[in-house]
């Protein structure tokens, strides 16, 4: 009976390991990532930019808008092509990013120059000459940031510090399936240089009151698990009669 609890223990914990579904991606953003180029076909032009030779980079697709998602970033940018600043929260002064009406993407107040940013879209896109709201000043070192779709909002190093400070969480708009990273800037991304290196944590949350159904692949294994045990136990009993 002992062996037959520690397999229905390994079971339990396999079940246990899938509750929480996570994932990592590092990406590299160069400096001349235009925001407001997200989702536009190559050869599409504004804002001084064409692309894709300064679009913003695809980060992440297809994701779980319930889910917690954050970002580690080192190295910065420096929009005018010199030395980059070393942190992805920029530097001194902040710039009001103007919405882009044209590109349908709203711009974002009160964020750093040489910054990391990102923009949350739909598979539909922005739509033109009809941007949401802008991403309000002040936030930048709020704990939680929960942009709209279509928004610039802002990331820096993803803490609620200039290295130092809490790990911010950012929750996805619903709807949002693609979430594009570029640098901060006026206009004329295409000179800028530097380059971060960011990492994604994407973490799904559960949505049934804290419990989570296993996937149809742990079924499984809880099953052959259930039985192993099963056979175990009769191999050790012994037939009726013996």
């Amino acid at each position: 009976m002992k062996r037959l609890g520690a397999i229905f223990g390994s079971v339990i914990l396999l079940a246990a390991g899938t509750a929480a579904q996570a994932a990592t991606v590092v990406v590299d953003v160069p400096g001349k990532a235009n925001p407001f180029l997200a989702g536009k076909p190559d050869g599409y032009a504004c804002c001084g930019d064409t692309a894709p030779n300064a679009s913003p980079i695809l980060a992440l697709i297809d994701f779980d808008t319930s889910g917690v998602i954050t970002f580690s970033a080192i190295g910065g940018f420096n929009f005018s092509g010199g030395t980059p600043v070393a942190s992805a929260d920029g530097n001194g002064g902040t710039v009001n990013m103007a919405n882009n009406p044209v590109t349908g993407i709203a711009g974002a107040d009160g964020v750093r120059w040489n910054a990391l940013v990102g923009v949350f879209l739909n598979d539909d896109g922005p739509i033109a000459n009809d941007p949401p709201a802008r991403f309000a000043t002040g936030q930048m070192g709020a704990a939680t940031i929960s942009p709209v779709l279509n928004q610039i909002f802002w990331i820096g190093d993803g803490l609620t510090g200039t290295g130092i400070g809490d790990v911010q969480q950012f929750f996805a708009p619903e709807g949002a399936t693609r979430l594009y990273l570029g640098s901060t800037d006026g206009s004329g991304w295409f000179n800028n240089s530097g380059v971060s290196q960011v990492t994604i944590t994407y973490t799904a949350l559960p949505t049934n009151g804290g419990g989570v159904v296993p996937e149809p692949s742990t079924w499984a294994m809880m099953i052959l698990g259930f039985g192993a045990a099963g056979a175990m136990l009769r191999r050790r009993s012994g037939p009726a009669w013996a």
